[in-house]
């Protein structure tokens, strides 16, 4: 018998053809929230390509997405009120090739590098028959519009080229350009403004920071550009003509300019004098303005300054605390979301209460050996995980004949009966 999908009705209308009454809209740049740019207080117009060409925010971004891209996803399944790995699910299957193109590693590292850029990221689903999913197709944030329909339904309007030969949630549409409908859409987003289906962009929400770094990193650039020594204007004595002016101002700049004359002196004749008015970057204070930028970003993303090359000095204990944070605060937020979103359109109804995806942060958490070899041997001792369950851990196979099912009890337990005496675990005082 095959499953009922979670939502029948929709379901059940993928195979018909888009309705009339679907209102599509105007493919203008106000529906791809993060790609169009505004220019801030600095003078600087920030987009997320120009937001990348700071080092903090393309650390930042590529840091968490790479981190979440690289945790092991698995389907469990309830058992006895734990959850073990499922390894016959078919989606196991989707996790290992989401599409043909894409690994998970890629599809997931895009999907986060997305949303952190724009607020916005998307998987399009594509389903069987049976409404079991058979592809996960990414999709760029600026490929998707987001369309709120007039009875509160949400639909996508998504452009990419995998969708070539694909069904989708309109039986009848063909192309790259497709319609989809909610349930066939995972959708994360950062926190948004009442109403609006669209996350905020976090470049758009704090352009000013941005801009600023932008503004101090060109203006250190354009301080190395212009030379550091010679910053100010020649001032001649006597009449002179605007040619002789010219070859002057000239060889002036021939001279100073650019990285490569860094440190050339230049000769003055006579009737010239140099008249300084250079600002040093220091008198600019670029270098604390761009520090506290980028501590400003590391802020934003939730990101442990020692990360960015701070706090070199910090003890060994408070960086493990700031990794900690940095899981809870940065990682799991977006995990947390794409698994409710993975299970509420991956699972079917019956499905829910026995199966669920899972990020596996084992290893982000005791990276270190030592450390989880002696996890290991607490978990042994109390006798609440047996020895193939750590080995499954550590990626080894079980014991032969069931000899690493046995839980270990310790010797030194005891059970008070009452009337003073103990009752050693699993023995009768009489």
């Amino acid at each position: 018998m095959t499953a009922s999908w979670a939502r029948p009705k929709l379901h059940k209308s993928q195979t018909k053809a888009a309705p009339a009454a679907i209102v599509e809209p105007s493919m203008s740049i106000s529906f791809f929230p993060g790609i169009a740019g505004a220019t801030t207080a600095s003078g600087v117009t920030v987009t997320p390509q120009t937001a990348l060409q700071l080092s903090a925010v393309y650390t930042c971004v590529h840091m968490i997405s790479t981190d979440i891209a690289k945790l092991p996803v698995f389907i469990q399944k309830e058992d006895d009120g734990g959850w073990k790995k499922d390894k016959k699910n078919p989606i196991n299957t989707i996790l290992r090739k989401p599409n043909e193109n894409d690994t998970l590693y890629t599809m997931l590292q895009a999907l986060v590098f997305n949303f952190l850029i724009s607020g916005n990221g998307y998987v399009a689903l594509i389903r069987n028959r049976d409404g079991s999913v058979k592809k996960m197709i990414p999709c760029d944030n600026w490929a998707v519009t987001v369309n709120q329909q007039v009875d509160g339904t949400i639909l996508y309007y998504a452009n990419n080229k995998l969708f070539m030969n694909e069904r989708t949630s309109f039986r009848k549409e063909t192309g790259q350009q497709r319609t989809f409908r909610n349930e066939d859409m995972i959708h994360i987003q950062n926190f948004n403004l009442a109403g609006s289906v669209y996350g905020t962009s976090p470049i758009q929400s704090a352009g000013e920071v941005f801009g600023l770094g932008l503004s101090a990193q060109e203006a250190a650039a354009r301080a190395f550009n212009n030379g550091s020594y010679f910053q100010g204007f020649l001032k001649a004595t006597g009449a002179q003509s605007k040619q002789k002016l010219d070859q002057m101002k000239d060889a002036w700049s021939r001279v100073q300019q650019s990285v490569t004359n860094f440190g050339s002196t230049p000769i003055l004749p006579h009737d010239v004098d140099f008249i300084n008015t250079r600002v040093s970057p220091q008198d600019l204070q670029l270098i604390e303005a761009r520090e506290q930028v980028t501590k400003d970003i590391a802020r934003m993303y939730k990101v442990p300054l020692h990360r960015l090359g701070f706090g070199d000095s910090e003890k060994a204990a408070n960086m493990e605390q700031q990794e900690r944070a940095y899981i809870s605060s940065a990682l799991e937020p977006i995990t947390e979301q794409l698994v409710q979103q993975m299970n509420l359109k991956m699972l079917f109804d019956e499905e829910y209460d026995d199966f669920r995806l899972h990020f596996d942060f084992t290893q982000m958490l005791m990276p270190d050996m030592l450390e989880r070899y002696q996890a290991h041997a607490i978990a042994l001792t109390n006798g609440f995980m047996n020895r193939n369950e750590v080995r499954s851990l550590e990626d080894l196979p079980p014991l032969p004949d069931d000899e690493g099912n046995v839980f270990l009890t310790p010797t030194y337990t005891a059970m008070h009966d009452g009337s003073g005496s103990l009752k050693l675990n699993g023995e009768d005082n009489e």
